[in-house]
Protein backbone atom coordinates (compact mmCIF):
# COMPACT_ATOMS: atom_id res chain seq x y z
CA UNK A 1 0.00 0.00 0.00
CA UNK A 2 1.26 3.27 -0.92
CA UNK A 3 1.90 6.33 1.51
CA UNK A 4 -0.99 7.93 -0.40
CA UNK A 5 -3.02 5.26 -0.02
CA UNK A 6 -2.38 5.12 3.64
CA UNK A 7 -2.99 8.57 4.23
CA UNK A 8 -6.54 8.81 2.21
CA UNK A 9 -7.51 5.71 4.81
CA UNK A 10 -6.34 7.05 7.31
CA UNK A 11 -8.06 10.44 6.57
CA UNK A 12 -11.29 8.88 5.96
CA UNK A 13 -11.53 6.85 9.15
CA UNK A 14 -9.97 9.63 11.23
CA UNK A 15 -13.25 11.97 9.93
CA UNK A 16 -15.60 9.39 11.04
CA UNK A 17 -14.25 9.90 14.72
CA UNK A 18 -17.05 11.44 17.52
CA UNK A 19 -16.12 14.85 19.18
CA UNK A 20 -12.69 15.50 17.26
CA UNK A 21 -13.63 18.81 17.75
CA UNK A 22 -14.89 18.98 21.68
CA UNK A 23 -11.76 16.71 22.23
CA UNK A 24 -9.63 19.65 20.84
CA UNK A 25 -11.13 22.44 22.07
CA UNK A 26 -11.10 20.97 25.65
CA UNK A 27 -7.04 20.12 25.63
CA UNK A 28 -6.56 23.87 24.23
CA UNK A 29 -8.67 25.34 27.07
CA UNK A 30 -6.86 23.30 29.34
CA UNK A 31 -3.76 24.72 28.28
CA UNK A 32 -1.26 27.19 30.34
CA UNK A 33 -0.18 29.52 27.83
CA UNK A 34 2.62 32.16 28.09
CA UNK A 35 3.09 35.11 26.10
CA UNK A 36 6.61 36.05 26.41
CA UNK A 37 9.86 35.22 28.37
CA UNK A 38 8.91 36.67 31.48
CA UNK A 39 5.70 34.28 31.58
CA UNK A 40 8.01 31.48 31.26
CA UNK A 41 10.08 32.63 33.94
CA UNK A 42 6.80 33.24 36.40
CA UNK A 43 5.66 29.78 35.04
CA UNK A 44 8.81 27.61 36.01
CA UNK A 45 8.64 29.23 39.41
CA UNK A 46 4.96 28.10 39.96
CA UNK A 47 6.27 24.81 38.49
CA UNK A 48 9.04 24.27 41.29
CA UNK A 49 7.65 25.74 44.23
CA UNK A 50 6.67 23.26 46.99
CA UNK A 51 3.03 22.25 47.08
CA UNK A 52 1.82 19.33 49.18
CA UNK A 53 0.61 16.13 46.97
CA UNK A 54 1.45 15.01 43.53
CA UNK A 55 2.08 17.78 40.61
CA UNK A 56 1.86 16.68 37.16
CA UNK A 57 3.28 18.35 34.18
CA UNK A 58 2.35 17.29 30.65
CA UNK A 59 2.56 18.49 26.85
CA UNK A 60 -0.23 17.95 24.18
CA UNK A 61 1.05 18.04 20.60
CA UNK A 62 -0.88 17.21 17.41
CA UNK A 63 -0.24 13.45 17.97
CA UNK A 64 -1.43 13.93 21.48
CA UNK A 65 -5.00 15.42 20.36
CA UNK A 66 -5.64 12.38 17.60
CA UNK A 67 -4.47 10.01 20.21
CA UNK A 68 -6.96 11.15 22.50
CA UNK A 69 -9.65 10.66 20.36
CA UNK A 70 -9.04 7.06 19.63
CA UNK A 71 -8.22 6.57 23.66
CA UNK A 72 -10.46 7.50 26.33
CA UNK A 73 -8.05 7.04 29.04
CA UNK A 74 -5.30 9.08 27.78
CA UNK A 75 -7.59 12.05 27.05
CA UNK A 76 -8.50 12.05 30.61
CA UNK A 77 -4.95 11.88 31.25
CA UNK A 78 -4.32 15.16 30.30
CA UNK A 79 -6.77 16.49 31.06
CA UNK A 80 -5.77 15.31 34.75
CA UNK A 81 -2.31 17.22 34.50
CA UNK A 82 -2.05 19.82 36.81
CA UNK A 83 0.07 21.96 34.11
CA UNK A 84 -0.59 21.23 30.08
CA UNK A 85 1.73 23.15 27.76
CA UNK A 86 1.35 23.77 23.88
CA UNK A 87 3.83 21.81 22.02
CA UNK A 88 4.41 22.17 18.33
CA UNK A 89 3.05 23.87 15.15
CA UNK A 90 0.06 22.03 15.29
CA UNK A 91 -1.35 22.79 18.17
CA UNK A 92 -0.54 27.02 17.40
CA UNK A 93 -2.15 25.96 13.69
CA UNK A 94 -5.72 24.65 15.63
CA UNK A 95 -5.36 27.26 17.58
CA UNK A 96 -5.23 29.87 15.03
CA UNK A 97 -8.10 28.47 13.20
CA UNK A 98 -10.27 28.65 15.97
CA UNK A 99 -9.31 32.57 16.60
CA UNK A 100 -7.49 31.66 19.79
CA UNK A 101 -3.65 32.85 20.78
CA UNK A 102 -1.16 30.10 20.83
CA UNK A 103 1.02 31.19 22.91
CA UNK A 104 4.78 30.39 22.46
CA UNK A 105 5.91 27.14 21.93
CA UNK A 106 6.59 25.50 25.28
CA UNK A 107 7.46 21.68 23.55
CA UNK A 108 9.22 19.74 26.52
CA UNK A 109 12.90 19.25 24.46
CA UNK A 110 13.24 22.64 25.17
CA UNK A 111 11.17 23.72 28.04
CA UNK A 112 12.11 20.96 30.60
CA UNK A 113 16.13 21.59 30.31
CA UNK A 114 15.21 25.65 31.62
CA UNK A 115 12.86 24.02 34.16
CA UNK A 116 15.57 21.71 35.44
CA UNK A 117 18.01 24.78 35.61
CA UNK A 118 16.00 26.29 38.06
CA UNK A 119 14.90 23.02 40.32
CA UNK A 120 16.57 23.29 43.50
CA UNK A 121 19.69 21.21 43.43
CA UNK A 122 18.82 19.50 46.88
CA UNK A 123 15.77 17.99 45.41
CA UNK A 124 16.07 14.17 45.08
CA UNK A 125 15.46 12.59 40.99
CA UNK A 126 14.12 9.64 39.92
CA UNK A 127 14.56 9.51 35.80
CA UNK A 128 12.20 6.47 34.54
CA UNK A 129 12.43 6.02 30.92
CA UNK A 130 14.59 4.89 27.60
CA UNK A 131 17.36 2.44 28.10
CA UNK A 132 21.05 2.67 28.72
CA UNK A 133 23.53 4.11 27.73
CA UNK A 134 21.07 6.73 26.96
CA UNK A 135 20.05 6.80 30.61
CA UNK A 136 23.12 6.80 32.04
CA UNK A 137 24.51 9.74 30.37
CA UNK A 138 21.41 11.47 31.21
CA UNK A 139 21.86 10.99 34.57
CA UNK A 140 25.77 11.87 34.76
CA UNK A 141 24.78 15.06 32.98
CA UNK A 142 22.59 16.23 35.52
CA UNK A 143 24.98 15.14 38.40
CA UNK A 144 27.53 17.45 36.29
CA UNK A 145 24.82 20.31 36.90
CA UNK A 146 25.66 19.85 40.79
CA UNK A 147 22.42 17.20 41.72
CA UNK A 148 23.60 14.82 43.80
CA UNK A 149 20.26 12.27 44.53
CA UNK A 150 19.58 10.89 41.09
CA UNK A 151 17.71 7.07 41.07
CA UNK A 152 17.14 5.78 37.43
CA UNK A 153 15.17 2.77 36.35
CA UNK A 154 14.41 1.88 32.24
CA UNK A 155 10.79 2.56 30.52
CA UNK A 156 10.53 -1.15 29.58
CA UNK A 157 9.50 -2.41 33.17
CA UNK A 158 6.12 -3.25 34.38
CA UNK A 159 4.14 -0.50 35.71
CA UNK A 160 4.18 -1.29 38.98
CA UNK A 161 7.76 -1.16 39.08
CA UNK A 162 7.81 1.84 38.63
CA UNK A 163 5.20 2.59 41.44
CA UNK A 164 7.80 0.89 43.84
CA UNK A 165 10.32 2.60 42.61
CA UNK A 166 9.35 6.19 43.55
CA UNK A 167 7.32 4.70 46.74
CA UNK A 168 10.89 3.51 48.05
CA UNK A 169 13.67 6.19 46.63
CA UNK A 170 10.53 9.33 47.56
CA UNK A 171 11.85 11.77 44.63
CA UNK A 172 10.62 15.24 44.45
CA UNK A 173 11.06 15.44 41.18
CA UNK A 174 9.91 12.72 38.32
CA UNK A 175 11.05 12.44 34.75
CA UNK A 176 9.37 10.24 32.86
CA UNK A 177 10.43 9.51 29.39
CA UNK A 178 8.79 6.77 27.83
CA UNK A 179 6.56 8.34 25.32
CA UNK A 180 2.74 8.72 25.16
CA UNK A 181 0.66 7.01 26.82
CA UNK A 182 2.99 5.53 28.68
CA UNK A 183 3.99 7.78 30.17
CA UNK A 184 0.84 9.59 31.24
CA UNK A 185 -0.70 6.31 32.21
CA UNK A 186 2.97 6.31 34.70
CA UNK A 187 2.02 9.15 36.14
CA UNK A 188 -1.66 8.59 36.90
CA UNK A 189 -0.66 5.33 38.81
CA UNK A 190 1.75 6.95 40.79
CA UNK A 191 -1.06 10.13 41.16
CA UNK A 192 -3.41 7.67 42.71
CA UNK A 193 -0.62 5.39 44.86
CA UNK A 194 -1.48 6.05 48.39
CA UNK A 195 1.82 6.75 49.80
CA UNK A 196 2.84 8.28 47.33
CA UNK A 197 -0.18 11.01 46.87
CA UNK A 198 0.67 12.05 50.44
CA UNK A 199 4.15 13.48 49.25
CA UNK A 200 5.32 16.78 47.60
CA UNK A 201 6.56 15.01 44.19
CA UNK A 202 6.48 16.93 40.66
CA UNK A 203 6.12 14.35 37.80
CA UNK A 204 7.05 15.92 34.58
CA UNK A 205 5.91 13.08 30.95
CA UNK A 206 9.38 13.88 29.23
CA UNK A 207 9.10 11.78 26.20
CA UNK A 208 12.48 11.60 24.58
CA UNK A 209 13.95 13.75 26.75
CA UNK A 210 16.86 11.78 28.42
CA UNK A 211 17.73 10.54 25.30
CA UNK A 212 18.12 14.17 24.37
CA UNK A 213 19.77 15.39 27.58
CA UNK A 214 22.14 12.30 27.08
CA UNK A 215 23.02 13.40 23.64
CA UNK A 216 21.92 10.19 22.35
CA UNK A 217 19.16 11.75 20.10
CA UNK A 218 20.27 15.03 18.00
CA UNK A 219 17.65 18.18 17.62
CA UNK A 220 17.28 19.38 14.22
CA UNK A 221 18.70 22.08 13.20
CA UNK A 222 18.11 25.52 14.41
CA UNK A 223 16.36 26.85 10.72
CA UNK A 224 14.04 23.66 10.88
CA UNK A 225 12.82 24.04 14.68
CA UNK A 226 12.63 27.99 13.53
CA UNK A 227 10.22 27.11 10.50
CA UNK A 228 8.45 24.62 12.63
CA UNK A 229 9.32 21.61 10.92
CA UNK A 230 11.63 19.37 13.51
CA UNK A 231 9.39 16.59 12.80
CA UNK A 232 10.17 16.18 9.16
CA UNK A 233 13.97 16.11 10.73
CA UNK A 234 12.86 12.97 13.25
CA UNK A 235 10.91 12.03 10.23
CA UNK A 236 13.76 11.42 8.24
CA UNK A 237 16.47 9.60 10.98
CA UNK A 238 13.53 7.64 12.15
CA UNK A 239 10.89 6.63 9.67
CA UNK A 240 9.68 3.56 11.31
CA UNK A 241 8.82 5.38 14.38
CA UNK A 242 7.99 8.37 13.49
CA UNK A 243 5.53 7.58 10.73
CA UNK A 244 2.22 6.67 12.37
CA UNK A 245 3.08 10.42 14.38
CA UNK A 246 2.91 12.22 10.47
CA UNK A 247 0.53 10.01 9.40
CA UNK A 248 -1.82 11.41 12.65
CA UNK A 249 -0.81 15.16 11.89
CA UNK A 250 -1.77 14.95 8.08
CA UNK A 251 -5.34 14.11 9.65
CA UNK A 252 -5.36 16.37 12.22
CA UNK A 253 -4.31 19.61 9.68
CA UNK A 254 -7.52 18.25 7.75
CA UNK A 255 -9.79 17.64 10.93
CA UNK A 256 -8.70 21.33 12.46
CA UNK A 257 -9.66 23.01 9.20
CA UNK A 258 -12.63 21.10 8.31
CA UNK A 259 -13.39 21.51 12.17
CA UNK A 260 -12.39 25.04 13.01
CA UNK A 261 -15.90 26.66 13.12
CA UNK A 262 -17.00 24.19 15.83
CA UNK A 263 -13.82 24.16 18.09
CA UNK A 264 -14.50 28.08 17.88
CA UNK A 265 -17.96 27.80 19.32
CA UNK A 266 -16.94 25.47 21.81
CA UNK A 267 -13.85 26.88 22.59
CA UNK A 268 -16.15 30.12 23.43
CA UNK A 269 -18.49 27.93 25.25
CA UNK A 270 -16.13 26.18 28.01
CA UNK A 271 -13.87 29.55 28.15
CA UNK A 272 -17.13 31.35 29.70
CA UNK A 273 -17.71 27.63 31.58
CA UNK A 274 -14.14 28.04 32.86
CA UNK A 275 -13.98 31.96 33.79
CA UNK A 276 -18.23 32.75 34.48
Amino acid sequence: MSMAETLAISFVVTTKMKKFDEIAAQLIVKQTLCDDAAQVEDLIETITTRHEGIRVLSFVNAHAVMRSTREPDFFNDLMQSHQLLRDGTGMAMIMQRAGAKPGLNLNGTDFIPCLLQQVPRSWKLALIGTQDPNLSLAAQRLRAMAFEHISTLNGFHPEEMYVEHVRRENPDLVVLAMGMPKQERVARHLAQDSQIATRSTLIVNGGAILDFLSGGASRAPYCMRRWGIEWLYRLLREPRRMYPRFRDSVAFAMLSQFHSKRIRTRLSQQTKAKNP
